[in-house]
Parts: structure tokens; C-alpha cells; sequence
């Protein structure tokens, strides 16, 4: 079987079988993939074959991280396991361990506060109230546009999450004033489900639509650092860190099934650095 074949076919078991995030996950890598590798037949998938493809993609982009390449090099073995239950032994790239970045207070004060100004327009007080919620949660975007009203207690300030990664349901917690704003503008906008939809349509809320939202705001405030929806995220999981939240509270917050996903927000960022050896040594 082609692989251009192979990857249709397993895009269909991945929908049945898999996760939102993960079908948006094999959906992005298999693209590029099939493109590249789409005249293959799935017996001829070799090590040198994947050796090509990783060649290809660092002259598509010099810049690409070995973080990117070992996730195309696991789709293409998960693509071969399933369609000709045969596997491939390569080994992972060497991955450069890198500060995860965040966004700066600076910056969420600049847009909070220019959500704050111009919450009279619907579309500008839902996305306060989504990026709100997406820091004090850390929720991914597959969850976080999945929420529905009866899923919020409002008692303990909780979320039951029930679309996941993982499959796992998990319950995550938000703040007093995510609380209060959230209260307004369910009953503002009288909201029966899903908290987070599209005017006028009423569609659940697409990855595109966020994505969109947040690409505006960035451009209309000048802002230059990286304000992506999963930055929010990291940004939510290194706050709860340097504030002393414990990791394994925070691997079940973030949904990991394993510590050590989570044990990346361990890091210090420069200043952090500067200012315990400046307390501990001056």
C-alpha cells in the first residue's frame, strides 16, 4: 500500500479511536509526510528512507528542531506499525533542552487590560475570558474549547474536564476573578452548553478561530514576543512552579500521564538565576 493511501486510512482509525488533540496531532505531521513520501509503498520504509526524509525537511527549513523531526520520524513508524504491523528501529535525535518559553506579566497585563476597556463588544469579553481561563488552567485548546456549562462548579471554582488528550477525565481549577467574569458572561450571553462559541453562528469555537483571535490582538497592541495559545499554557504550568506548587499536582492539572513530561517546568528563567544567587550569595 502507498503510503498516501496508508495515511488516509489512518487518519479513519485515528478518528474513531483517538482523541481531538491527537487527531489534529497526526493530522498536521501526515500532510507534509504524504506529500514527501506519498509515492512509497509502506513495505519500502527503511531507515535510509527516513534518513531522506529528515534531509528533506532540514532543506525545507535549516532552523528545524529535533524535537519536530523525532515527532514526523514516530508518526511514520506509528503509520507503518498499523498498516503493515511491522516495526522500525530508529533512534531518536539528540533533543537540546531549551527554557520553555513564556509570556511575559508585562504583556498579559497589556492585553487583559485592553480586554478590560472594550468588554461592550461580545467577541472581545469571550476572549478575555478565554485567555483568563486558559492561564489560570492550563488547559490545551482541544479542552478548553470543549467545555460545557454543566461541566463548571462554580462552588469549588473547578472544571470537570471530559475531552482530553489523554481520554482521561481530569478536573482542573480556576481563580475568584476568572470565577466572577466567567458568571457574566454566561449570563450575559445566556449560554445553555459550550461556553466558548462563534457569533453569530453559534459553532463551537474552531483551533483556527483561537488562533485567529489571539494572532489579532497580538498585532493590534504591537506585541513582539510569541503570544500562541499553547504559550499560555507553559505559561500557567511555570507560574505554578515558581509559586510552589508541588509536580505532581501539576501533572494532574496538565493532564500528563507521565512525570517526566512534566518535570520540563522545572526551569529557572535568568532572572529567576540572578536573583536566588543575589539573595543566597550578596
Amino acid at each position: 500500500m502507498k503510503i498516501s493511501q496508508a495515511v488516509i486510512e489512518y487518519l479513519d482509525y485515528v478518528s474513531v479511536t483517538k482523541s481531538s488533540g491527537t487527531q489534529d496531532f497526526y493530522k498536521q505531521y501526515f500532510r507534509e509526510i504524504a506529500e514527501v513520501l506519498g509515492n512509497y509503498d509502506c513495505d519500502d520504509i527503511s531507515n535510509n528512507v527516513i534518513v531522506s526524509f529528515i534531509k528533506s525537511q532540514k532543506n525545507r527549513n535549516q532552523e528545524i528542531a529535533n524535537t519536530t523531526l523525532n515527532k514526523y520520524v514516530g508518526a511514520i513508524k506509528s503509520l507503518v506499525s498499523y498498516t503493515n504491523n511491522r516495526s522500525i528501529k530508529f533512534s531518536k535525535l539528540k533533543e537540546q533542552k531549551k527554557i520553555i518559553p513564556t509570556i511575559s506579566m508585562g504583556t498579559i497585563n497589556k492585553i487583559f487590560n485592553y480586554y478590560q476597556k472594550n468588554m461592550g463588544d461580545k467577541n472581545t469579553f469571550r476572549n478575555y475570558v478565554f485567555l483568563k481561563l486558559l492561564l489560570d488552567t492550563g488547559l490545551r485548546m482541544s479542552e478548553i474549547r470543549n467545555i460545557k456549562l454543566k461541566y463548571i462548579d462554580f462552588e469549588t471554582n473547578s472544571i470537570h474536564v471530559q475531552v482530553t488528550k489523554t481520554d482521561v477525565d481530569r478536573y482542573v481549577c480556576f481563580t475568584e476573578s476568572t470565577s466572577n467574569l466567567l458568571k457574566k458572561f454566561i449570563v450575559v450571553h445566556n449560554i445553555k452548553e459550550y461556553i466558548f462559541f462563534e457569533f453569530p453562528t453559534n459553532n463551537l469555537m474552531t483551533t483556527s478561530s483561537v488562533e485567529s483571535f489571539v494572532y489579532r490582538i497580538k498585532k493590534k497592541l504591537n506585541i513582539s514576543e510569541s503570544i500562541t495559545p499553547h504559550k499560555w499554557r507553559h505559561t500557567f504550568a511555570t507560574t505554578f512552579i515558581k509559586n510552589g506548587g508541588d509536580l505532581e499536582t501539576l501533572r494532574l492539572l496538565l493532564g500528563h500521564s507521565n512525570l517526566k513530561t512534566t518535570q520540563k517546568y522545572l526551569h529557572l528563567s535568568r532572572n529567576d538565576i540572578v536573583n536566588n544567587y543575589r539573595s543566597t550569595m550578596l
